[in-house]
């Protein structure tokens, strides 16, 4: 074999390494590079992003939303239609101060619908006797507010007559939020000096 036969062969099998070998040293390469570059971006992404509110669609929250910084509980029990046999009773128990004023509460509000199932005899004995209604009133309002998701994490409220209240899933015998023996059937109506959640029944 002639030197030039040997040197051809020897161009040859380094011409073919290099086709081999090319390859995946640039694949070799660019990963790196790659994974460098990739991870700059993923830095530069957690230095700029905003944290995600994963509750914020369910509209649950502690603060005062925007639509309700000028209302207040009264603004909100009137409002409704569905809210007068409590309004009328917090009235009657002079009790209406606490609606407007600068303290915040949580109301759990009979609907006029749960307070059509309370018999006559109860009926006549809230209307006849100023302290007895009084005494619902207070069954019902909560000082501070609490927040649907509040709720689900307690098991029990002290209401404004300095009674406990059972409260949250365990007081509920279907596994809904529930209220002294009630269920909450639509939940966080705000207004700037609390919160509004309507009940299924009265609680006497």
């Amino acid at each position: 074999m002639t030197d030039s036969t040997t040197r051809s062969n020897r161009l040859v099998v380094i011409l073919g390494l290099g086709m081999a070998l090319g390859p995946l040293t640039a694949l070799s390469l660019g990963s790196k590079y790659a994974g460098e570059e990739t991870l700059a971006r993923a830095q530069a992404g957690l230095q700029n992003a905003q944290p995600v509110d994963v509750l914020g669609k369910y509209g649950d929250v502690n603060t005062v939303p925007a639509y309700a910084s000028s209302k207040t509980l009264a603004d909100v029990l009137s409002g409704s239609g569905v809210f007068d046999e409590f309004r009328a009773a917090i009235q009657a128990s002079d009790q209406a101060d606490l609606l407007t004023g600068p303290d915040t509460y949580t109301l759990f509000v009979p609907s006029d619908e749960a307070f059509a199932k309370l018999t006559d005899e109860q009926r006549a004995e809230l209307g006849n006797n100023p302290e007895a209604m009084a005494a619902l009133v207070s069954k019902h309002i909560v000082p501070g507010r609490y927040s649907a998701t509040d709720l689900m994490q307690m098991r029990e409220a002290r209401t404004i007559d300095g009674a406990a209240t059972a409260v949250g899933p365990m007081a509920s015998a279907d596994g809904h939020i529930g209220f002294g023996g009630s269920d909450l059937i639509k939940s966080n109506i705000h207004a700037r000096n609390g919160i509004v959640h309507v009940i299924d029944r009265v609680n006497l």
